[in-house]
């Protein structure tokens, strides 16, 4: 349901002369996609990534063979077949690893473990800059984006990496924890700014207004989705 929001309100940013229709067949297009890392788990061995793959196949499919059979009506189809693609990868696929680390054994834990860590660097983050914060990171995709605000956060991701990887994942020694946490905090930053970046192409302030004073759901789930992908595959390489 989330991530369906999501989807709209992307969307909405990518296809902004667009009708609802159009948004409604971008979510139409996804579904599939999450029910697709959903299935990932319950395959045998190496065939885990095969759902995944299959659903992502199968959107794209529908999605050229749509614009195909629809040829000539709509004179922004390659910026519609871009946009929605986009629109799959970055929000049902990105946000799918998600859904397969959850329903791992011991998923909800790790997840857990990935929310804390991503929620205290936003939290660092935001009181760091505003307290020390002088020299803009991305003054053209970002402008309250400061250097100080983002060593902060990368400092509070990584404490709470590894305090509560201690506990929540006690089978991580540190020397994991450690590396992995700053990663997810860099991630974290790159995935904030990737979506600051379409909404300044989208001329928007928020992606949507579902959650008053904080933006749309696009807003929360921004760093989220970049670091679930690292979080699942470190899981799966070095904890099968």
């Amino acid at each position: 349901m989330v991530s369906s929001l999501g989807l709209w309100e992307l969307g909405g940013l990518l296809l902004p002369a667009a009708g609802r229709g159009e948004r409604g067949r971008v979510v139409a297009l996804g579904l599939p996609l999450l029910a697709g890392f959903a299935l990932a788990p319950g395959l045998p061995g190496g065939q885990a990534a095969v759902g995944p793959l299959m659903a992502l196949a199968g959107a794209l499919f529908l999605l050229l063979a749509g614009h195909l059979l629809t040829y000539g009506r709509s004179p922004q189809a390659l910026a519609e077949m871009g946009a929605t693609a986009l629109a799959l990868l970055y929000v049902p696929f990105l946000v799918g690893h998600l859904v397969w680390l959850r329903l791992l054994p011991q998923g909800e834990w790790w997840l857990l473990w990935l929310l804390l860590v991503i929620f205290a660097g936003d939290t660092g983050a935001f009181y760091t800059g505003r307290t020390f914060g002088r020299r803009k990171l991305a003054p053209r995709v970002s402008p309250g984006k400061t250097w100080e605000g983002t060593l902060g956060g990368l400092a509070a991701s990584v404490a709470a990496g590894w305090l509560l990887g201690s506990r929540l994942l006690p089978q991580v020694p540190w020397t994991y924890l450690l590396p992995l946490s700053l990663l997810l905090g860099l991630v974290g930053v790159l995935g904030d700014l990737f979506e600051s970046m379409l909404k300044r192409l989208a001329q928007v302030k928020d992606a949507g207004s579902l959650l008053p004073g904080h933006g749309g759901i696009l807003d929360r789930l921004d760093s989220l989705a970049f670091a679930g992908p690292v979080v699942l595959y470190f899981r799966l390489l070095f904890y099968p």
